[in-house]
Parts: C-alpha cells; structure tokens; sequence
C-alpha cells in the first residue's frame, strides 16, 4: 500500500499548460456528459443508448430533467437501433490506449502552438463545455502491455488535462470490463490489478470541486455469456454497462444542477 500512495502521489504535478477555463462563468441549464473510451465505448457501443433511455425512465424518484441531458462528443452517433432520441455523439475511438491519448498532441487551428488531443476534443465546437465524463480506457493498453502503473499515470494526465479545461469536471471512471480473448490468458489478472489500482487512484485524485468517481461495471460481468470475443460486449452486455453506469450518472447529473443551484 504504502509504494501504491507514493505512486500515485507523483499523478498530480502541477500542469504544464495554461488552464483553457474562461474567467467568466457560462450560465446554461443543460448537463453535456462525453463518453469517452475506445471500442467498447464507440464500435459500436450501443450501452450510451441503452444508458440515455434509462435516464429518461419514469421509474427515476425525483425524475430527471432528462430534456436537460446532452451526450457530447467529436464522433457521430452509431444508430443502434433504440431511437434516434436516444443514440448520441461520442468519444468512442476503436483501437486507442490511455498512454497514447493522454501523450498525443495536435495544433491548434491557425497556431504554432499544440494542445493535448483530449483538450482538442473537449473545447471542439458543439462539444464544450463538457460537465461530466464516463471514462473506460485501457483495454487496449493491457493488450499492448502496459502496466497498470503507466496507465494510472496516463489516466492522472488525462485527469489533469480535463481539469485544465473545467476545473469543475466531474469524472466517472470505470473499473474496465474482464477481458478473456483467447489469444490473451494473461489479460484477465491485469484487468483485476488495474481495477485495484483504479479504486485507489480516484479516492486519491478526487476534490470536492471536482469529484473523481470508480464505477464498478467489473463486478458481475461474465465475459463468456456478455461479450462476442471476450472483449467487446454483445447486447446482454451492453444492458449490463448501462446498468452498471446508470446510478453514478444519475448522481452526478443531480450534483451538476444543484452546483448551479437548480433544483432537481
């Protein structure tokens, strides 16, 4: 324990780019929430519209201003069949690793000067600004070989680099989906080391400005009868993800309002 809390006391330097928040404080009534992983969140991820129609259920005590509710990002929506109300813009990128993205840098239209890609997509026009993000990456980064060190220290750049564009963001990270493809028997253990890893670093990153939350959406998940590959959810598992993310969206969603002193 005491080389994890000295590991991840090094994940919160201080950023090395200027923070892209604006001085002045945007006053809107919606709450834009960015789905962001690989894959399983964009290939084609049908659990974000399975997730959007559960938060529009009538069974929600208080109900939701679910009208108020916006999934946001740079990817189209993927049509999966559950209406159109329902299927959302993403950050869905198949194939990326968390140590990739949190490294990659692209310039900044008509500048000399480059940003983090994550910021490219988080201030993209009909994106910004975003108030909450469900993360799961690093799936393939376990399949690349990374060790769950270098991505707990690409999730702490991420985290940073959120922050630098709303230091109010809110961050649900995901303790990621088992992973028994037949060509990986070590994947499995490194997914249970990584979710440890996961649990630890968001209690450790988190400040009540902005909240770093671990969803469990490991737990229960059967990756034979869930999964096409052992990877990539089919449609029982894709109710599972929805499920599993459902409650901490809901909370989430209510803090974002009532930060903004609407009453839910």
């Amino acid at each position: 324990m005491v080389a994890t809390i000295r590991l991840l006391s090094g994940l919160v330097g201080s950023l090395s780019f200027l923070s892209l928040a604006s001085a002045e404080p945007q006053v809107r009534d919606d709450v834009r929430i960015m789905a962001l992983g690989d894959s399983i969140t964009g290939n084609p991820g049908c659990w974000r519209a399975l997730l959007s129609r559960k938060l529009n259920a009538t069974n929600i005590t208080p109900p939701l201003p679910y009208s108020q509710i916006r999934f946001v990002g740079t990817q189209s929506r993927t049509y999966c069949g559950y209406g159109s109300a329902y299927d959302w813009p993403h950050e869905g990128h198949g194939g990326y690793l968390a140590t990739d993205i949190a490294q990659d840098t692209v310039p900044i239209l008509g500048s000399p000067v480059s940003q983090p890609l994550l910021q490219s997509w988080l201030t993209a026009p009909g994106v910004a600004p975003v108030d909450i993000i469900l993360m799961h990456l690093g799936t393939n980064d376990i399949w690349q070989n990374r060790t769950a060190i270098q991505i707990i220290n690409a999730y702490g750049q991420l985290l940073d680099q959120m922050r630098a564009v709303n230091p109010n963001i809110r961050l649900l990270v995901a303790q990621i989906l088992p992973m028994e493809p037949a060509n990986c028997p070590e994947c499995a253990a490194k997914v249970r080391m990584l979710n440890r890893y996961i649990s630890i670093w968001a209690q450790y990153v988190t400040r009540q400005q902005s909240p770093v939350v671990a969803v469990d959406l490991y737990s229960g998940f059967n990756a034979t009868r869930y999964t096409t590959d052992g990877v990539h959810p089919n449609a029982r598992g894709d109710e599972a993800i929805a499920t599993g993310w459902v409650g901490a969206v809901i909370r989430s969603v209510r803090d974002v309002l009532a930060q903004r002193d609407v009453r839910v």
